[in-house]
């Protein structure tokens, strides 16, 4: 990749991130009317952990840009409202992987529902085509990134 080229991925990258945040994470927030306990960071690591059977603490950092004390806080309050275990990681006694609890996949199917209503009420004028569109090339987005 060339300089020019590497200039307009980074342009869009960031540009994708604050349209994420403002058109979807924020509007998540202001439609999601469930425990008040759980705030903005609580919600971004139950999501991430939703996707995966467990994680350690460092990867969800790294994951969510978050840091390490910062994310231990969030964890004990997560553990201490029910929605998230902490277990030994078998493979390594130093290391602890952090899963959903059933009520933390409860929550995040909740947290799901009503970000499906936010997304479906926010894309309910645009043409459907446009909508497979964007999907795929997120998908494609999403693979991509997953080769590196």
């Amino acid at each position: 990749m060339n300089f020019q080229e590497a200039k307009e991925l980074h342009n869009l990258l960031f540009t994708f991130i604050g349209m994420f945040h403002e058109k979807f994470l924020c509007r998540f927030r202001r439609h999601y009317g469930g425990n008040p306990r759980i705030k903005k960071n609580h919600v971004k690591i139950i999501s991430i952990l939703y996707q995966h059977d467990h994680l350690i603490p460092t990867t969800i950092g790294k994951m969510l840009d978050i840091e390490k004390g910062s994310l231990t806080a969030l964890i004990d309050q997560l553990e201490d409202m029910d929605l998230v275990i902490r277990c030994a990681d078998p493979g390594d006694r130093r290391k602890s992987l952090i899963a959903l609890s059933a009520a933390g996949r409860d929550e995040m199917n909740k947290i799901m529902d009503a970000h499906t209503r936010s997304l479906s009420a926010f894309f309910r004028d645009a043409d459907p085509g446009q909508i497979k569109q964007f999907v795929a090339c997120l998908q494609y987005a999403v693979d991509f990134m997953k080769k590196f």
